[in-house]
C-alpha cells in the first residue's frame, strides 16, 4: 500500500509563507500516519540530494 492509495484518510491544509507554502498533512490512521512520515522523509532527501536521490529506491513502511 502506498500513501496515494489512502489518500481519503489524509487531512492536507497548505499555508502560503514568506519562502513559498508550508504543506501539513495529518491522519487518524496510525498506518496513514508512517506512510505521511515516511513520505516527508524521502521529499527531505529530494530537497537536500536534488535529482539524483530520485532514482533510488527508498522503504515504504507496512501498514498493516
Amino acid at each position: 500500500m502506498n500513501l496515494f492509495q489512502k489518500a481519503d484518510k489524509i487531512a492536507i491544509t497548505i499555508e502560503e509563507t514568506d519562502n513559498g507554502v508550508k504543506v501539513t498533512e495529518t491522519s487518524s490512521d496510525p498506518c496513514v500516519v508512517r506512510l505521511i512520515h515516511a513520505h516527508a522523509q524521502v521529499v527531505s532527501l529530494f530537497i537536500k540530494n536534488g535529482y539524483r536521490e530520485v532514482r533510488k529506491n527508498h522503504a515504504v513502511p507496512t501498514t498493516d
